[in-house]
């Protein structure tokens, strides 16, 4: 199946912060670490889906930037996922990571994303 990279990547962007939203807004603890769960799981395919095909459409310094970007989420989301919900580092932890990936979209949707040729497509 062909389609457009960059739609697909907003696409994903949009389930993300759906997920994002169920975690500031969830009712209990346990509705908060499946929305959480999620999100983790989903950002692991997302930051895959990234590497394997954005990246070879990139300038080499902006691909080490993106990865750099990548290990900075990652590192957050390994911390994380150690602590428990009651850590009182957990909710510190929780809103910079939701700010990292927020930023890091912006950014690619306001600025990396309109640099790309519109012809870039992926078949899957």
């Amino acid at each position: 199946m062909e389609q457009d990279l960059i739609g697909l990547l907003v696409g994903e962007h949009r389930r993300l912060e759906s997920l994002f939203a169920e975690i500031e807004t969830a009712r209990s603890p346990a509705a908060r670490r499946s929305a959480l769960d999620a999100a983790v799981t989903m950002l692991a395919s997302h930051t895959a889906t990234e590497e394997r095909l954005l990246h070879a459409h990139l300038p080499a310094e902006l691909a080490d930037y993106e990865a750099a970007e990548h290990r900075r989420i990652g590192e957050l989301v390994a911390r994380l996922t150690e602590l428990n919900d009651v850590d009182p580092a957990f909710g510190m932890l929780l809103a910079a990571l939701l700010e990292a990936v927020r930023e890091h979209v912006q950014e690619e949707e306001t600025e990396l994303f309109p640099r790309l040729p519109q012809s870039v497509r992926v078949t899957e």
